[in-house]
């Protein structure tokens, strides 16, 4: 991404309200605990990559943001206001949030294009005729126009995977989460989605993304969280946190992977 597309660093954002805040938010699955009061903030057109060894928390922090879990301390805030419990609020919080999982989460019994109309017609009221032409708009975006009538299991897992971004996509979303978009993916695969998923970061989505691959992270994002036993370790802009680590645990992960630069 070149400088003129990158947003504002958050040090220069004085008075900007936060898109998404995490205010010291714990999370315990029974005895074990997954967040142990995460704080962090995220502005809007920000790219935010979120690594560290699995199991370490990222995901749950991702589930915890449009309240596929909920909290057990500490609150998440989304424009301003706790993302909250009640089903019929977190409904409406979810639709402003695309979200999209590893293992792509599409109908099987419906085509590419119906897996992205359903929800813009059924929960959106769209009329039928013009989601089905933004659908296909959406399908040209993600390279896919000429898939819009194949079933998923007709689908490469890359060819998935930009359906289901598609498919968030059609619900006009202010953020979109990603939760390792690409763990599931072939290696020749994974290319066709983290290209999507950099123009989404060019033309400006604020996105927040759980993710092992650090040369995409290196390259896209904004600013990098690193999460070890349910603490983010370490923050920063992917220049310092790739080429600079401040922190030990850091320095281990990214020795871990082979990371060099």
């Amino acid at each position: 991404m070149s400088a003129s597309l990158k947003p504002t660093a958050p040090a220069e954002r004085a008075g900007q309200q936060p898109t998404i805040a995490y205010d010291g938010v714990v999370k315990r699955f029974g005895s074990l605990t997954v967040l142990n009061g995460v704080s962090a903030e995220v502005y809007k057109g920000e790219v935010v990559c979120l690594i560290g060894p699995s199991g370490s928390g990222k995901s749950t922090l991702l589930r915890c943001t449009n309240g596929l879990e909920t909290v057990d301390g500490g609150r998440v805030l989304f424009d301003g206001g706790v993302v909250p419990s009640d089903q019929e609020l977190i409904r409406r919080v979810r639709q402003r949030m695309g979200m999209v999982f590893q293992n792509f989460e599409l109908f099987p019994h419906m085509t590419a294009l119906d897996n992205i109309t359903v929800g813009p017609t059924t929960i959106l009221g769209e009329k039928a005729a013009s989601a089905r032409e933004r659908g296909l708009a959406l399908l040209d975006k993600v390279g896919l126009r000429q898939k819009a009538d194949a079933f998923p299991s007709a689908l490469s897992g890359g060819q998935q995977q930009r359906v289901a971004i598609a498919r968030a996509l059609a619900m006009n979303p202010e953020v979109m989460l990603f939760d390792e978009p690409t763990s599931a993916l072939d290696p020749e695969t994974i290319g066709e989605v983290l290209n999507v998923m950099k123009r989404l970061a060019d033309e400006g989505m604020t996105m927040l993304v759980v993710t092992h691959e650090m040369t995409f992270a290196r390259r896209v994002a904004d600013r990098v969280l690193v999460f070890d036993h349910g603490r983010i370790v370490e923050a920063g802009p992917p220049e310092q946190i790739f080429e600079n680590p401040q922190q030990e645990r850091t320095r281990d992960f990214l020795g871990h992977l082979g990371w060099n630069g």
